[in-house]
């Protein structure tokens, strides 16, 4: 986070993720049951949930679709494979801002 926005790196997969980035299908958790996912099982911190929609990924030529786990059944991914690290960047920052035009979905108290 950058004070109120988003940063375009949150959209940008690390590089032990082999070039998908993990996110959850908005249509089978909620934006406040993703963050709950995120920080409570699975450990991790968050300050907020953003979303995109699967044809703002595809547009932007990194597709999305579901990647279920057994027990993460709402698990998805976005494919940014075979992409250099400036196409990454470029990407994400067209990401960030189909994010930041539909604004955070989720703010904990």
């Amino acid at each position: 986070m950058d004070g109120a926005q988003i940063t375009s790196q949150v959209f940008i997969p690390f590089p032990k993720d082999d070039g998908l980035l993990s996110v959850y299908d908005g249509d089978q958790i909620s934006a406040a049951e993703a963050h709950a996912h995120y920080t409570q099982v699975l450990g991790n911190e968050s300050h907020s949930v953003w979303s995109l929609t699967k044809a703002e990924a595809d547009g932007e030529a990194v597709p999305a679709s579901a990647d279920p786990l057994p027990d993460f059944p709402s698990h998805s991914k976005i494919d940014f494979t075979g992409k250099t690290d400036k196409e990454c960047r470029k990407i994400a920052k067209k990401l960030k801002a189909w994010a930041m035009a539909r604004g955070c979905q989720f703010l904990p108290a």
